[in-house]
């Protein structure tokens, strides 16, 4: 037996019409379109974005290299003052030390000093002395000089010239002689 049902769905189904597949692709490429357009954008907009904090951190960049030369043009400024300081601070040490040697010397040169012998000149100059003076006679010359040779802080002792030199109807020796100071 055959069953036939003669009432309607109550759903009412309803068939949709088929797409045709042209359609569809159509669909589907402009929104391929449209996601690749709104990607491209944001894409571009990041770039932008990222050229224009670029530019910003190499403003900033020059402002600290700015800043950086400056200090240090401030540096090899205080380098030359320490450095002038410096030789300024060796030079007055170095007279400091050598002040007392002038005096050593005046007092070793009269302690040694015998009768009959007096002296015109000394020239002190870079631990060298000279004396220029003018004795009775040779003998009280190489007197002092032997004098000179026994002291502690006088050495290399040498007489440069000894002449005969008739003063005011006086005959004395005039002489020339120089020394090293010890350090």
């Amino acid at each position: 037996m055959i069953k036939i049902n003669l009432l309607a769905d109550k759903k009412g189904k309803k068939k949709e019409p088929k797409q045709p597949a042209a359609s569809k692709f159509l669909v589907y490429v402009l929104a391929a379109a449209v996601a690749s357009i709104l990607i491209g954008g944001g894409f571009t907009y990041y770039l932008s974005y990222s050229k224009e904090q670029l530019k910003k951190q190499i403003e900033s960049n020059k402002n600290l290299v700015g800043q950086l030369q400056q200090k240090i043009q401030d540096v090899k400024k205080f380098e030359a003052l320490n450095a002038s300081f410096e030789q300024k601070a060796g030079l007055i040490e170095n007279l400091r030390r050598n002040q007392a040697v002038p005096v050593r010397i005046l007092d070793e040169v009269s302690a040694v000093l015998p009768e009959g012998v007096w002296l015109s000149s000394l020239l002190y100059k870079d631990d060298k002395v000279v004396i220029e003076g003018f004795a009775f006679t040779n003998l009280d010359i190489v007197s002092y000089i032997d004098n000179f040779k026994k002291s502690e802080i006088i050495s290399d002792v040498f007489l440069d010239e000894s002449k005969f030199e008739e003063i005011d109807k006086v005959q004395t020796y005039k002489f020339k002689l120089h020394f090293k100071v010890k350090s």
